[in-house]
C-alpha cells in the first residue's frame, strides 16, 4: 500500500527529517495508521523492525499479518482505548523470552485524527525490567529497615531495664520508660543531661572509666550507685555496649538493672546465719553456700530448683564445681579467686536433669556454721546468653543459610592468603550466582526461593568439603574459597564436579525445579594477592560466565 495514502505529506516530511534520530535511540517506535477497527504500520525505527524481525516492506501490513494473535489481542485493544480517549495510554507488559522475562512500557499517542476512528498511533515501547527491579528491591529494603526499627524500638521501649542512648560525651539521647519507675524521673526530666549527673559521686569516675572503656570497643559490666528523685541510692548493674554505625562507634548503649534489693540482701544475709535462713528460703533469687573444699552445705529452694534438684538432699554435700560444664576442681579454684573481685560473672551449669544453663553469679564471702564460706547468688540469664550469642552469630552469618557472611569470609581469606605463604600453597575463590532466581521466585514465591536457596547452599558446602569455606553475600549470591591448591587444574577439576552437581533438579514439596548457575573464578597469587583483589576479579569472570550463564569462567 502506497505511504502516501497512509500517511500526511506532513507528518511523512517530520519523520523523514526524525529518521536518523530514531534510528539512534534504543526504544522501539512504531507508527500505525488506524481506520475503524484497522491498524496498518506504516513506519517504524530500526530498533522497532530488528525486534519483531521486519524490514520496510512491513509498512502496510495490518498488525494481525505481523504479530501473533496473543500479542494482537493486546496490542490492538490498547490502540482501540487510545482511538476512543483521543489521549496518550500508557501501559506495561510481561514478556518471557529464552534469556528470562521481561518488563515492558509501551506509550501510545494518538495524532493527525481525521474523524472518530481514522487517524495516526505513534508507539514508544522501552525495556523498564531493571528499573521495575530495583523498585521492587527499594520497597523490599524499606521494608525490612521498618521492621527491624520496629523490633529495635520493642527491645528498648518494653525492656524491664533501663536503657539509655549516650552520645560520645556521655549525654542521655534517649531513654526508654522503665527509668521512671526504677529512678522516679521521666524521660523528658533525663535526656539531654550528662548521665553521670544521677551517678553517686564515689562511683562517677568509674562510670566515666566504663563509658570510655565502651567508646573504645569494649563492653564490660560494673555496679554503681545513682540518686532517685527522691534522694535516695539505687544500686544499679550496669552495662556499656557502643553503637557501632559505619564501622565508627557514634554512642553508647547504657543497661542498667536494678540491684538495690539483692545488694540490700547480702548485706542482711551476713548478719546472722538463722536470720539469713529465714530471709532466703523463699526468696526467687537461688542462694547456695559451699565451704571452701567447695562442697555445696546450703541452698535455698530457687537455688534446688535451679539446680534441677526436686529436694535439698539432692545438691548438698556435693561439689559445685561438678555442675559446671567444665567438672574439674581447677575451675572450683578460679571461682575462689573470683570472690575476691566481688564482680558477678556468668557460669555455664550443667543441671541434675542433664539441661544446660548459664547462670549470672555474684560471690561473697560469708561463715557459716562457724566455718569461712563462700555465698553465691545465682540468675538463669540463659535466654540472654543465647540472644547474644544469636546476635553475634547474626553478625557473621546469614541468618538464612546460616553459612559465613562477606564480612567473615574476608577475614578467613585473608588468613588463608597469610597461610598460604607460609605453606607455599594457592588457594581460590569462586563467585556463583544462581541463574534466573527470580523467575523461582516470581513463579512458586518466597517461600520456595528461600527453600531452593537453603538446598542450594547445603549441596555447595558438601561439595566443597569441610576444608573449604562457602559464603553467602546475599541475594542468589555465593562465594567458596578452596585451600591448598597446588596446580590451576585442580581448580578446574573441582568447578566441573561442583557445576555438574549444583544442576541436579532440587525437590521442594511437591516440586521438581531445576536451577542453573553461572561461576566466576579468581586464583591466588596468580589473579591476586589480598581478599578484595581475589573477590573483585572472582566477580569480573562471574560477569563474563553470566553473559553465556550455566558456565563458569576464569579470570
Amino acid at each position: 500500500m502506497n505511504n502516501d495514502k497512509l500517511l500526511s505529506a506532513d507528518l511523512f516530511h517530520c519523520l523523514d527529517i526524525l529518521n536518523d534520530i530514531l534510528n539512534a535511540i534504543k526504544d522501539t517506535v512504531f507508527v500505525v495508521k488506524a481506520d475503524g477497527d484497522t491498524f496498518r504500520y506504516i513506519w517504524m525505527n530500526q530498533a522497532a523492525r530488528h525486534e519483531i524481525g521486519v524490514d520496510e516492506t512491513v509498512y502496510g501490513k495490518r498488525l494481525e499479518d505481523v504479530l501473533s494473535p496473543e500479542q494482537v489481542a493486546v496490542v490492538k485493544t490498547k490502540y482501540q482505548q487510545a482511538i476512543e480517549a483521543k489521549s496518550t495510554v500508557v501501559y506495561e507488559d510481561t514478556f518471557v523470552t529464552s534469556n528470562g522475562s521481561f518488563v515492558r512500557e509501551t506509550i501510545l499517542i494518538p495524532i493527525c485524527f481525521e474523524d472518530e476512528t481514522s487517524g495516526i498511533i505513534v508507539a514508544v515501547e522501552r525495556d523498564v525490567t531493571e528499573q521495575k527491579k530495583k523498585e521492587q528491591e527499594l520497597q523490599k529494603a524499606k521494608w525490612e529497615l521498618k521492621i527491624n526499627e520496629q523490633r529495635f524500638q520493642s527491645l528498648i521501649e518494653h525492656n524491664t531495664d533501663v536503657i539509655f542512648e549516650l552520645d560520645l560525651h556521655g549525654t542521655v539521647r534517649r531513654v526508654n520508660p522503665v527509668v521512671e519507675t526504677i529512678l522516679g524521673y521521666s524521660a523528658d526530666e533525663v535526656i539531654g543531661r550528662l548521665f553521670t549527673v544521677f551517678v553517686a559521686r564515689e562511683d562517677r569516675e568509674r562510670a566515666l572509666s566504663h563509658l570510655q572503656k565502651a567508646i573504645e570497643g569494649y563492653s564490660k559490666e560494673y555496679e554503681a550507685s545513682v540518686y532517685h528523685r527522691t534522694g535516695k541510692k539505687v544500686n544499679l548493674q550496669i552495662k556499656k555496649v557502643p553503637i557501632i554505625v559505619n564501622h565508627q562507634v557514634t554512642g553508647v548503649f547504657c543497661i542498667a538493672k536494678d540491684i538495690t534489693e539483692k545488694e540490700q540482701m547480702k548485706q542482711q544475709l551476713a548478719a546472722s546465719e538463722e536470720r539469713y535462713r529465714k530471709l532466703v528460703e523463699f526468696l526467687p533469687e537461688a542462694i547456695i553456700v559451699c565451704n571452701n573444699e567447695g562442697k555445696i552445705v546450703y541452698a535455698n529452694l530457687a537455688g534446688v530448683k535451679l539446680l534441677g534438684a526436686k529436694q535439698k538432699q539432692d545438691i548438698v554435700g556435693n561439689a559445685i564445681w561438678k555442675f559446671f560444664r567444665d567438672a574439674t576442681p581447677i575451675a572450683w579454684k578460679k571461682w575462689q579467686n573470683s570472690s575476691d573481685a566481688q564482680e558477678p560473672f556468668i557460669e555455664e551449669f550443667v543441671r541434675l536433669d542433664g539441661k544446660t544453663v548459664y547462670l549470672e553469679v555474684s560471690l561473697s564471702a560469708v561463715e557459716f556454721a562457724g566455718e569461712p564460706a563462700m555465698q553465691g547468688i545465682f540468675r538463669d540469664v540463659t535466654e540472654r546468653i543465647n540472644y547474644e550469642k544469636q546476635l553475634e552469630f547474626l553478625a557473621f552469618h546469614d541468618p538464612l543459610t546460616k553459612l559465613p557472611n562477606r564480612r567473615l569470609f574476608f577475614d578467613i581469606v585473608g588468613e588463608s592468603i597469610e597461610e598460604a605463604k607460609r605453606s607455599k600453597n594457592g588457594l581460590a575463590v569462586m563467585y556463583l550466582d544462581m541463574d534466573n532466581f527470580k523467575d523461582v521466585n516470581d513463579t512458586f514465591g518466597h517461600e520456595i526461593g528461600d527453600e531452593l536457596l537453603k538446598q542450594f547452599a547445603e549441596r555447595i558446602r558438601k561439595n566443597v568439603g569441610a576444608n573449604n569455606v562457602v559464603c553467602r553475600i546475599g541475594g542468589d549470591e555465593f562465594l567458596v574459597l578452596l585451600k591448598g591448591i597446588k596446580e590451576r587444574t585442580d581448580v578446574n577439576k573441582f568447578a566441573k564436579r561442583l557445576y555438574k552437581n549444583i544442576q541436579k533438579p532440587y525437590q521442594i514439596k511437591n516440586l521438581t525445579i531445576r536451577a542453573t548457575t553461572s561461576i566466576g573464578i579468581a586464583v591466588y597469587p596468580a589473579d591476586g594477592a589480598t581478599p578484595k583483589a581475589l573477590i573483585r576479579h572472582a566477580d569480573q569472570a562471574l560477569y563474563k560466565a553470566k553473559a553465556k550463564k550455566n558456565s563458569y569462567r576464569f579470570y
